[in-house]
């Protein structure tokens, strides 16, 4: 750079940015306190004693403010609105480019720019694919090419419920014999024992919707056999064959079972009800809650539950702790047990049932499954099995219940009445 006499302005030279140059309108404006910087954008450089660009708002079109407070010309594009109406702005290269609803040919930075069924190959977009996600929905990318047909799929997602992509990437309904799809069913009998065709085919609860199917058919799964579309491969849980009524009789022999020590009244007989109010006739007592006896002595939270039976007026509250039972009990869920506890059962009540099945703790408290000789297939799970041989073996108990098998059931958020199957 010339060496300038003292007092000279600043003189523009090409490639070397300097304060001043073209492109701003604070050209040559001197100052000595930021107040002395009116144009917007722009501040005061006491050091030189210059305005110079602090934002791109003091610069002209076509312009930025670089790191040196200087106005510099662009050389491309930086936003879309740096670039004509018909074409965007592509960030890699700061080039405008042809817009995105160009079709194969236009322009592109990156392969997002080109429409569907195309690739950006040396900036422009050119037929083919790499994968699905290039092709329009519905398609697959097969040797390069977007791939359309009715029923082509990758997997079967692309396919409808109850279908199953095969080897030849064509969808197939894998509503079969013996894949009976949310097939309406009823509970196994001695004369009906596969009313789902096969033995590891379970008839199922249908517990995610009203108005649909009590019960439906599931398909196995347990050996790794794909699901449908829609379905999905689930547990088939079954509780123990311990009829119920308490938790406490799923914890302690029902012979040791008895009430604390602590009794109650009640004003009238007991006449058990529905919470509607009407009488309930398979009741068998009342339960009274917050009773003023049993909640004397105990703790802001602890039960102050009074049972009394049918047609009485004396009954016993629940107990709290060991102290509430007879000496060498237990208080095992309110109860108390004279016997050893199996603390962790409980039991489990279906809709509108006054009694209920245990839940299990180990394998030993599941059904003991035998083999039919009838049809070879283990009566509880419905495995294949050799008379006289211990094929069937024990039953797992996972997380409270007993595991039967694994059955393709309509996916989470779906129900046999979306997904359909065989009706």
């Amino acid at each position: 750079m010339r060496a300038l006499a003292a007092g000279s302005p600043w003189i523009c030279l090409i490639f070397i940015l300097s304060p001043g140059c073209a492109g701003t309108d604070s050209d040559g404006v001197t100052c000595a306190q930021a107040s002395d910087c009116v144009i917007p954008g722009t501040k005061c450089d006491t050091a030189r004693g210059l305005c110079v660009c602090q934002t791109d708002d003091a610069c002209l079109d076509g312009y930025f403010c670089n790191a040196a407070g200087v106005c510099q010309a662009r050389a491309g594009c930086e936003y879309n609105g740096d670039c004509p109406a018909d074409s965007f702005c592509d960030g890699a290269s700061g080039q405008c480019l042809a817009s995105f609803s160009a079709t194969a040919e236009a322009l592109c930075g990156l392969a997002t720019h080109c429409p569907f069924g195309t690739v950006c190959n040396d900036g422009r977009c050119e037929d083919g694919c790499f994968d699905d996600g290039d092709c329009v929905l519905g398609q697959i990318c097969v040797e390069g090419q977007c791939f359309a047909g009715d029923g082509v799929c990758r997997d079967s997602s692309f396919c409808d419920f109850g279908e199953l992509c095969g080897g030849d990437a064509y969808c197939a309904s894998d509503v079969v014999a013996s894949r009976p799809y949310c097939r309406g069913c009823s509970a196994r009998t001695l004369t009906n024992p596969a009313p789902c065709d096969d033995p590891r085919n379970f008839c199922l609860i249908n517990s995610q919707e009203t108005g649909g199917l009590a019960t439906f058919c599931g398909v196995d799964c347990s050996l790794g056999q794909p699901c449908a579309n829609g379905y999905g491969c689930h547990d088939v849980v079954i509780l123990t064959d311990d009829v119920c009524a308490s938790d406490a009789e799923c914890q302690c022999p029902r012979a040791s079972i008895s009430w604390s020590t602590r009794a109650c009244i009640i004003d009238a007989a007991c006449v058990p009800r529905v919470p509607g109010g009407a009488e309930d006739p398979e009741a068998t007592t009342c339960v009274v809650e917050n009773h003023e006896t049993c909640r004397e002595g105990r703790l802001e939270g602890e039960a102050a539950t009074c049972i009394v039976p049918r047609g009485q007026t004396e009954g016993a509250c629940v107990c709290v702790g060991n102290d509430d039972c007879e000496p060498g009990a237990t208080c095992v869920s309110g109860q108390c047990c004279g016997d050893v506890s199996k603390p962790g059962r409980s039991c489990t009540f279906g809709e509108n049932r006054v009694s209920g099945f245990c839940t299990c703790m180990t394998d030993a408290d599941c059904p003991r499954d035998v083999c039919d000789p009838t049809r070879a297939a283990c009566l509880v799970t419905g495995r294949p099995c050799t008379p006289g041989n211990d094929d069937c073996g024990p039953i797992a108990c996972i997380d409270g219940g007993c595991q039967i098998g694994q059955n393709c059931a309509p996916l989470q958020g779906l129900t046999c009445s979306i997904v359909g199957g065989d009706g």
